[in-house]
C-alpha cells in the first residue's frame, strides 16, 4: 500500500515536472510571439502613420486640383459663350457677305450694260461725227453753188414780180366766180331741203333706238369712249342691262355672220367700258335677261376660241360679260383657267379671280407669274389678296431692274407703259420702291420725242346756215391707238 502511494506521488511529481517544462516552453513561445507581434504592430503603426501623411498630402493636392478645375470650368464657360457669340457674328457676316455678293453681281451686270451702251454711244458719236463732216463738205459745196444761184435768184425775182401782177388779175376773176357759185349753192340747198323732208320719215323708223343718244352719233367701233360719258348714257336708260346686251348682241352676231375670228380691238375696248359701267349700276333685272345673254355668250364663246384666244382684251370683255349677267356656269374649270391666264395683266384681272371663285388657287398662279418674270400682275394679285408668302416691293424692284435693262438697250413705247404701270401700282398699294432717275429721264425723253399712232375719223356735224338750211362741216378726231401685249402662262392640262 505504501509502495503504491509512493509510486503515485512519483508519478504526480513527474507529471508536474513535465507540465512545468511544457508551460515554460509555451511561455517562451508566447513571449517570442508577443515580441514578434509587437514588432509587426510597430511596423504597421509606422506604415499607417506614413499612409496618413500621404493621405493628407493627397487631400491637399486634390483640393488644389479641384480649385484649378473650378477655375478652368469658369474659363471654359466664358470661352463657350464667346464661341456662341462668334458663331452668331459669323452667321451675320455670312449673310452680309451674301448680300454684298448679290450687290456686286447686280453692279457687275449694270456695269456690263453700261459698257455695252457706252460702246454703242461711242459708235453713234463716230457716225454722227462722220455725218457732220460730210455735211460740212456739202455746205462748202453749197456755198460755192450759192454764188451762182444768186444771179439766178435775181432773174427769178423779176419773173415773180411779173407773175404777181398776173395773179392780182386772176384773183379778181376768182372772186367773181365765187359770187356766182354762192348763188348756185343757195338754189341747190332749196332743192335738197325738199328732198330731205320726203326721206326723213323712213329713216327715222330705223334710227329710233339711237335717237337722243349723243354717243350714237359716232360709230362705237370707230371712236374710243370714256367711262364718264358711257356712265351718263347708261344711267339715263330705263333698262341699262338690256341696252348693253342689245349692243353686245348686235356686234357679236354681226361678226358671226361675217365669219370673222373676233371683234375689232377698238370695239372691244368700248364694250369693256360699257360692261364695267353696267356692273356699277344697281337695280337692273339680271335674271330676266339671262336666257338671251346665254345665247349671245354661246356665240361669242365660239368666236374667241378659248383654247388660244386671239385677243386677250376680247377674253377680258367676254369674262366681264358672263360675270355681269351671271353666266359663270357657261364655262368649265379648264376653260376658266385658259381665259384668266390671258387677262391677269389687266387691272380688272384680280377682280375676276374673286368673281370666278379662284381665290384658293391664287398662290400657285402668282408663283407661275413670277417664274415667267411677269412681276406686275404678280404684285397686283399679291397686294389684292394680301398674300404674306411674297414680298411685293422685292417683286416690283425686279420689274424695275428688267425695265432698266430693256430701256437702256433701246427704249420703246411699251417701256413707257411699263413705267406707268409700276408707278400706278406703287401708288395704289403704297409700296416703297426706288426708281432710278436716269431711267425716268430716258423714258420721259423717249415719250416726248415719239409720236403715238393715231386713228383718224371724220364726223358730219350739222350747222345752221344764214337761210335756214344746213351745211356739213367735217370734224377730224384723233384717238391714240392703245396697244396691249398679252401673255399666257402654260398650264398642265389647262388647269392651275
Amino acid at each position: 500500500m505504501e509502495k503504491t502511494c509512493g509510486e503515485d506521488e512519483l508519478t504526480l511529481t513527474v507529471t508536474r515536472l513535465n507540465s512545468e517544462s511544457k508551460r515554460r516552453k509555451i511561455c517562451k513561445s508566447l513571449e517570442k510571439y508577443k515580441a514578434d507581434s509587437a514588432g509587426i504592430l510597430r511596423s504597421l503603426q509606422e506604415h499607417l502613420d506614413t499612409l496618413e501623411t500621404d493621405i493628407e498630402k493627397k487631400s491637399l493636392e486634390v483640393e488644389t486640383k479641384e480649385n484649378k478645375l473650378q477655375g478652368l470650368t469658369l474659363k471654359l464657360g466664358k470661352i463657350q459663350k464667346q464661341i456662341k457669340v462668334a458663331e452668331i457674328e459669323s452667321g451675320d457676316k455670312e449673310k452680309e457677305l451674301d448680300l454684298l455678293k448679290n450687290q456686286i453681281k447686280s453692279e457687275e451686270n449694270q456695269l456690263q450694260v453700261l459698257s455695252l451702251n457706252l460702246g454703242k454711244i461711242q459708235k453713234q458719236i463716230e457716225q454722227q461725227t462722220n455725218v457732220v463732216e460730210a455735211k460740212a463738205r456739202e455746205i462748202k459745196a453749197i456755198e460755192i453753188e450759192a454764188g451762182g444761184k444768186r444771179k439766178e435768184l435775181d432773174l427769178l425775182r423779176n419773173q415773180i414780180t411779173a407773175e404777181e401782177m398776173a395773179l392780182i388779175e386772176l384773183k379778181k376773176l376768182v372772186q367773181n366766180t365765187q359770187r356766182e357759185l354762192e348763188l348756185k349753192k343757195k338754189e341747190l340747198r332749196q332743192t335738197s331741203s325738199v328732198f330731205v323732208k320726203n326721206e326723213q320719215q323712213p329713216v327715222a323708223a330705223e334710227t329710233e333706238q339711237f335717237s337722243g343718244d349723243p354717243l350714237m352719233r359716232y360709230e362705237i367701233s370707230s371712236v374710243s369712249l370714256g367711262h364718264h360719258e358711257v356712265s351718263n348714257v347708261l344711267r339715263a336708260k330705263p333698262d341699262p342691262g338690256r341696252y348693253v346686251l342689245n349692243l353686245v348682241e348686235g356686234e357679236v352676231k354681226d361678226a358671226h355672220r361675217k365669219k370673222e375670228s373676233g371683234l375689232r380691238e377698238l370695239l372691244v375696248e368700248n364694250l369693256v367700258v360699257f360692261i364695267e359701267e353696267l356692273a356699277e349700276i344697281k337695280g337692273w333685272d339680271q335674271a330676266q335677261l339671262q336666257l338671251k345673254a346665254t345665247q349671245v355668250a354661246t356665240i361669242w364663246k365660239r368666236l374667241i376660241s378659248i383654247e388660244a384666244p386671239r385677243s386677250s382684251l376680247e377674253a377680258l370683255a367676254f369674262l366681264l360679260f358672263i360675270v355681269a349677267y351671271g353666266l359663270k356656269s357657261l364655262i368649265n374649270e379648264e376653260e376658266t383657267a385658259l381665259l384668266v391666264t390671258s387677262v391677269s395683266h389687266y387691272k380688272q384681272g384680280p377682280k375676276l379671280f374673286h368673281s370666278l371663285g379662284l381665290e384658293l388657287k391664287i398662290p400657285d398662279y402668282v408663283l407661275g407669274l413670277i417664274n415667267n418674270r411677269h412681276y406686275i400682275p404678280a404684285v397686283r394679285l399679291v397686294c389684292l389678296f394680301k398674300l404674306t408668302d411674297f414680298q411685293p416691293q422685292t417683286l416690283l424692284m425686279k420689274e424695275v431692274i428688267d425695265l432698266k435693262r430693256s430701256a437702256l438697250e433701246k427704249a420703246e413705247n411699251k417701256d413707257v407703259g411699263r413705267l406707268r404701270a409700276i408707278v400706278e401700282l406703287a401708288a395704289d398699294y403704297k409700296l416703297d420702291i426706288d426708281l432710278p432717275a436716269d431711267l425716268i429721264a430716258k423714258l420721259m425723253f423717249h415719250k416726248e420725242n415719239s409720236t403715238p399712232p393715231v386713228l383718224h375719223c371724220a364726223v358730219e356735224a350739222p350747222s345752221p346756215s344764214a337761210n335756214g338750211g344746213s351745211s356739213g362741216s367735217r370734224v377730224g378726231l384723233q384717238v391714240p391707238k392703245r396697244e396691249t401685249e398679252p401673255f399666257v402662262i402654260p398650264l398642265k392640262n389647262g388647269r392651275f
